[in-house]
């Protein structure tokens, strides 16, 4: 059985108003479109609704009783679809993200705020972990995006991954080590240091040491730790020198770290939104990785 909505609304509209004229120019059809739609409708139901004379128009018994219902379907199917518009435009909803640390603890701040400040009715949950464990929840649907930092070969054929920013490495170290006196400093000047990096669950491990083995150099002792606030501590001690991302560094005013410009090369990290292929933003989601997009710096496509 195969009927449309346009020719239910017709068929209602006749019924309500008793003419064919008049329900024509409620719905905004011409009346021989009208007529069609009428008949078309009969002839799918195979019954007749209407009983027609050139004086008036009214419903047969079947008919009646198939207008009693169909008044109520449709009024049931306009607020449906009114709600759903509605919660498109609030952009009601709960939304949630998986990051990794640095993002989440430099980043998210601010995205929180702007969705706090511009859709209230948004319910966000941040979780912050390693590269590894974002793919993963996205990939099983625990969160609707994550955000880590893009690593070739590395990514699921099943996840798309959407970039946000690019950011380049520094040194990191205290304030009175060899390196902190120089403006920029070259990776090969990096050989025989101790070092302190992330495990290899994180993205910003990888980058990192891809281009230590292409600089060839050869650290005297490596330290590790998953989360970037064990880093940052171990690099206090000091235990020794790290390389982090932009948004991995300590602040200017830190008592004891400073950070310096990687040259030769300038090595960079590329940032993204991540989701599942099969799954696509709700409209609470797409507000708040627009709100992110936009707090990153990249211009927003509405």
């Amino acid at each position: 059985m195969h009927y449309t909505l346009r020719q239910l609304r017709a068929a209602q509209a006749v019924a309500h108003h008793g003419s064919f004229r008049r329900a024509a120019d409620a719905v905004s059809l011409s009346q021989p479109a009208l007529s069609l739609a009428v008949s078309e409708l009969e002839g799918v139901l195979g019954v007749t609704l209407f009983d027609r004379t050139s004086r008036m128009v009214r419903p047969t018994v079947v008919g009646e009783a198939f207008f009693s219902s169909l008044g109520r379907s449709l009024s049931n199917l306009d607020a449906l679809v009114k709600e759903v518009g509605m919660i498109a435009q609030s952009r009601r909803g709960q939304v949630a993200i998986s990051s990794i640390a640095s993002v989440a603890g430099r980043l998210m701040p601010n995205v929180l705020m702007e969705c706090e400040n511009q859709f209230p009715e948004v319910e966000l949950t941040l979780r912050d972990d390693v590269a590894s464990r974002v793919i993963e929840v996205v990939r099983y649907g625990e969160v609707d995006f994550g955000i880590v930092a893009k690593v070739e070969g590395a990514l699921p054929e099943d996840l798309i991954f959407e970039k946000i920013v690019e950011e380049p490495f520094y040194l990191v170290c205290v304030k009175n080590h060899r390196l902190a006196r120089k403006r920029t400093v070259m990776w090969s000047e990096l050989d025989s240091e101790s070092y302190v990096s992330f495990t290899t669950a994180s993205g910003a491990n990888a980058v990192a040491d891809q281009q230590v083995l292409l600089s060839g150099v050869k650290f005297s002792r490596v330290f590790s730790a998953s989360q970037l606030s064990t880093v940052h501590a171990m690099l206090e001690a000091p235990l020794g020198i790290g390389i982090l991302p932009r948004l991995g560094l300590p602040t200017e005013q830190h008592p004891s770290l400073t950070y310096r410009p990687l040259v030769r090369p300038v090595l960079n990290r590329t940032l993204g939104v991540v989701r599942r292929k099969d799954r696509s933003y709700s409209p609470a989601a797409a507000t708040v990785k627009d709100i992110l997009m936009s707090v990153a710096g990249v211009k927003v496509r509405k």
